[in-house]
């Protein structure tokens, strides 16, 4: 089965989405170190927050890069790896922004910006491209 160009555009923004996180979780280290976070009243609290956050974006900016090597490879575990990082990402952003009462316009957006992923990876072409995959290797084998 030839790759669709919606399936290419769904590896391409799942890679970004990687990257992304990847890059917010190095940039969260490096801010451990930086002479302002140092000079905070409390540079110890500060340094540990800003390893949680690390912690909380390199976990699934891993997770996902994991799953888009799938997605590359055309493996059903990669669609499955990269859907449930998506949600979850998407679900603890929704549980940040309710529980926080924080309705601004950037949260709503980030919320938004990652129903994305989700629903691109949900759409009929892209899921049977890898569910028809785990078929069609069975059959060639």
């Amino acid at each position: 089965m030839k790759r669709s160009p919606l399936v290419s555009i769904v590896n391409v923004l799942q890679l970004l989405l990687g990257l992304a996180l990847a890059v917010l979780a190095i940039y969260l280290l490096m801010l451990t170190r930086s002479p302002q976070t140092l000079a905070d009243p409390d540079p110890v609290g500060t340094v540990h927050g800003l390893l949680i956050g690390a912690a909380v974006l390199g976990i699934p900016a891993l997770i996902t890069l994991i799953g888009v090597f799938g997605l590359w490879k055309r493996r059903f575990w990669g669609w499955v790896l990269s859907l449930a990082t998506d949600v979850g990402t998407l679900a603890v952003l929704l549980y940040s922004m309710i529980d926080e009462g924080d309705w601004e316009g950037s949260e709503i957006s980030l919320v938004a910006g990652c129903v994305v992923p989700v629903v691109l990876l949900l759409l009929p072409v892209v899921r049977k491209f890898y569910w028809n995959a785990t078929a069609t290797t069975n059959l060639s084998s």
